[in-house]
């Protein structure tokens, strides 16, 4: 008698526990409305559980469905997220358990758009384990401790597969910057775009006067544009190097993209900080000088071309005649 009693008594705790096991085995499925001012839908609105990374959007009339599995139904308190553009972000926590759970949001409207959500290649953040692209950082310390007043010149051996060539070592000549080596035979000259707080720069050099270009081939080659840039403003500098990390910054980025941030005021604590730097050129050896002949060439001074000009007293020699070499001087 007393046995069947306790089989009755457990097959009866067993039957009254049978609704809960069920409940806790149904998955959770929360459904809701979204609107504006006015009782107005609002569609395409994005609607999703953070911790649990389930989401879904709002259809025209402003309803959305989230069905979170049973397995991931364990009674804890979740924050809803709904985002839509021109409307402030909105949240609101839910007891996350089995059946249906109803909660309505009510979006207001975000004059200043600062709250979209948008795609862009520059100002994202990311942790650099998920990046797929080659990347390099430079702090703004090694540029200093460099003590060169051309920054490109500053860059050299602080990235790998960097290559650094200076045309000179005179003061303000120009610096030539490539990465990886040219990718293609129509590159120009080869060099990366840089990219200064959100500006496309140029490191090329020009010439004046193309002309000239082969008589003053000996001369110091033109600066190059990143020379106007201080090293001291520099905050740090990311070196792109994969295509699909500068495809954002079009064809011109095509040999890579140099992107650098400048210093800038932030709040806290007052801080100053100071540098001074100061360079001695002096020349090693001048150019040696002939002092033995005058104005013109194999000995003969040039025929005298008077000017046009009657107020002229001297006459003008052509440039093809001005040579070195005319008669001996006295």
């Amino acid at each position: 008698m007393v046995t069947a009693l306790r089989g009755f008594f457990a097959s009866a705790a067993a039957v009254a526990l049978l609704p809960l096991c069920l409940a806790a085995q149904q998955p959770a499925v929360i459904t809701g409305r979204v609107t504006a001012e006015g009782d107005r839908p609002v569609a395409n609105a994005s609607v999703a559980i953070q911790q649990l990374g389930l989401g879904s959007n709002t259809r025209d009339d402003g309803t959305y469905t989230i069905l979170v599995p049973a397995a991931r139904v364990t009674g804890e308190q979740v924050t809803l997220t709904v985002r839509a553009i021109n409307y402030k972000p909105q949240t609101a926590t839910v007891a996350l358990s089995a059946g249906q759970i109803s909660q309505d949001f009510t979006l207001a409207p975000n004059p200043l758009q600062l709250g979209e959500v948008v795609v862009t290649g520059a100002g994202t953040t990311s942790e650099v384990e998920k990046l797929g692209t080659v990347r390099n950082y430079v702090d703004s310390t090694a540029i200093v401790n460099s003590h060169e007043s051309n920054f490109v010149n500053a860059l050299a051996a602080k990235a790998p597969n960097v290559s650094v060539v200076s045309s000179s070592g005179d003061l303000g000549s120009s610096a030539f910057i490539q990465i990886r080596g040219l990718t293609t035979i129509q590159a120009g000259d080869g060099q990366p775009l840089f990219v200064v707080d959100g500006v496309p720069v140029g490191n090329t050099t020009d010439y004046s006067n193309l002309a000239q270009l082969g008589l003053n081939g000996g001369n110091t080659f033109p600066p190059n544009r990143l020379l106007d840039l201080n090293p001291d403003d520099i905050e740090n500098v990311e070196i792109l190097k994969g295509a699909s990390s500068a495809a954002i910054y079009g064809s011109r980025a095509g040999q890579g993209v140099i992107l650098i941030t400048t210093k800038r005021g932030r709040p806290g604590q007052v801080r100053y900080s100071l540098r001074t730097a100061w360079s001695l050129d002096e020349h090693t050896q001048l150019p040696a000088l002939q002092r033995s002949f005058g104005l013109g060439t194999g000995g003969v001074s040039p025929a005298c071309q008077p000017s046009s000009d009657p107020a002229l007293l001297n006459c003008g020699v052509g440039f093809a005649n001005a040579g070195s070499w005319g008669p001996q001087l006295a």
